[in-house]
């Protein structure tokens, strides 16, 4: 979707019903490969946060690639039930977003963790082909506004989601090793993600 309005207007109130599935083209991923060599099948993967994530993957491939089973510092990851109570702005037109205000009492104030000029880096999102349906944390640094909200809406319960799970940088992160992680997280070139 296109906005006319500029940046500085295009503010959204995450007050989320349900809404469709989403369909996000996204850049190539590179993961460690888990030891067993297992290639996941399009319904096999239900992301439930960034711990237990790692723990799926062997304590060899922990050993050696640490840097993928480590938040970079001033990164975090939340997981909030909806309405989530979040005002996100554009941080250039139709490319990432960040958060410009929280609704008294929401969930995300209750977090305790999410303030305002805190970048999403990655959310979770539904995406349903056929008969068979998976969660993937998206990264999001590059996706426009509307696919956010859409992303952020895809998470309902109909799909076993108990909440969104977000990541954010804080201002304090620092930009190489946030550059490093969404390197990290991006989607392969063969996903069903990216059509």
């Amino acid at each position: 979707r296109e906005h006319s309005m500029p940046t500085s207007s295009i503010v959204h109130m995450l007050f989320l019903a349900t809404v469709g599935a989403l369909h996000v083209p996204l850049a190539g991923r590179s993961l460690p490969c888990r030891s067993a060599g297992v290639r996941m099948e399009f319904g096999d993967s239900f992301y439930q946060g960034f711990e237990k994530w790692a723990a799926e993957y062997p304590e060899e491939d922990r050993i050696n690639f640490p840097e993928y089973f480590v938040l970079p510092k001033g990164v975090y990851e939340v997981s909030l039930q909806k309405p989530l109570g979040i005002a996100f702005e554009e941080i250039e037109v139709g490319k990432g977003v960040k958060v410009v205000d929280l609704v008294e009492g929401s969930n995300a104030v209750r977090s305790g963790l999410i303030d305002q000029e805190h970048v999403l880096l990655a959310v979770t999102a539904i995406k349903v082909i056929g008969a068979k349906y998976e969660r993937k944390l998206l990264p999001a640094r590059t996706l426009n506004l509307d696919t956010v909200i859409d992303a952020i809406g895809s998470n309902a319960p109909r799909w076993g989601c108990n909440g969104v799970i977000l990541q954010f940088a804080t201002p304090e992160a620092d930009p190489a090793e946030v550059a490093a992680y969404l390197k990290r997280i991006e989607l392969p070139a063969d996903s069903p993600w990216r059509g």
